[in-house]
């Protein structure tokens, strides 16, 4: 038996590999790039908004963290907390409040430590109080402001006496000009006077700031000459008359005719005691006691 000629097989295409069943379409996709930028990951959207805004997504993270570091070493560490920002113009009472409390004034207007001035009551710590929390001081400009404060009254009354003492000094010399030898009569009866009236120390005071302290006294003199209290003589034993009052005598003599023939004629009985009289009177003119 003849055999039958073999047949050459047919070379076959390599079989497709198959996908796996479990694997969808669409995940063999060409993949889609992933961006790794650091700003992608800042998930709130404000400050992602704000650091793209500053360019931001220009800059590597390496140059955001030394930003900050620098912020951070400007304000300081030890400051967290303690910064303030100024007051806009439409800040309101809350903002304001706050601001200042923040720059250490006292929650309340009694909160404040300072002393008032020397001889102040109560009130000028109240008004104080209620004014430097109105105004926003922190506890140590309040104090500030109080001690100043009391610096410029003790120097103010400093002043004032030492003007009343000037013009006291000055009052005495033109006092002693006018009133010549009856100046240390007339002053001794001023302070009687003063006394008798019921003028208390505050009443003369008031009396020489209103009226100056010449007036003052030339105004209780007189009083005191209507009360009676004291009288000048206008003969050759008057010490106590005034310029004005010796020169006015000095006028009646001399208009007074036999004052003045007994004063020229030296056989004239009365001669000498006329020559004294005139001599008394021109020194009370002068000033100088008779």
């Amino acid at each position: 038996m003849t055999d039958a000629p073999v047949q050459p097989v047919p070379a076959t295409a390599p079989a497709e590999p198959m996908a796996p069943a479990d694997v969808a379409p669409s995940v063999m996709a060409e993949p889609q790039a992933v961006s790794d930028h650091w700003l992608d990951s800042v998930a709130e959207g404000d400050t992602r908004t704000w650091a793209e805004t500053k360019g931001l997504r220009n800059g590597s993270i390496e140059n955001v963290l030394g930003s900050y570091h620098n912020l951070e070493k400007l304000v300081g560490a030890d400051k967290a907390g303690r910064t303030v920002t100024l007051l806009g113009p439409d800040a309101t009472s809350e903002q304001t409040n706050d601001f200042y409390n923040r720059l250490g004034r006292p929650e309340t207007a009694e909160g404040y430590n300072f002393a008032p001035p020397e001889g102040e009551d109560g009130a000028f710590a109240d008004w104080a109080g209620k004014t430097f929390h109105a105004a926003g001081l922190s506890d140590k400009q309040a104090a500030y402001m109080a001690e100043q404060w009391a610096e410029y009254v003790q120097g103010v009354t400093q002043a004032q006496s030492d003007q009343a003492q000037i013009s006291s000094v000055d009052a005495r010399a033109e006092l002693k000009l006018e009133w010549g030898a009856a100046f240390d009569s007339k002053s001794a009866g001023v302070d009687q006077a003063a006394i008798k009236l019921g003028f208390t120390p505050e009443n003369l005071s008031g009396l020489r700031s209103a009226m100056g302290p010449v007036a003052a006294m030339k105004f209780i003199d007189s009083l005191n000459s209507k009360l009676g209290e004291h009288t000048y003589e206008t003969g050759v034993s008057t010490s106590v008359a005034t310029p004005e009052q010796a020169g006015m005598q000095m006028n009646q003599l001399l208009g007074d005719k036999d004052f003045v023939s007994a004063w020229q004629d030296r056989m004239h009985p009365d001669h000498n005691n006329a020559v004294e009289r005139k001599a008394a009177l021109s020194r009370l003119i002068s000033g100088i006691p008779a």
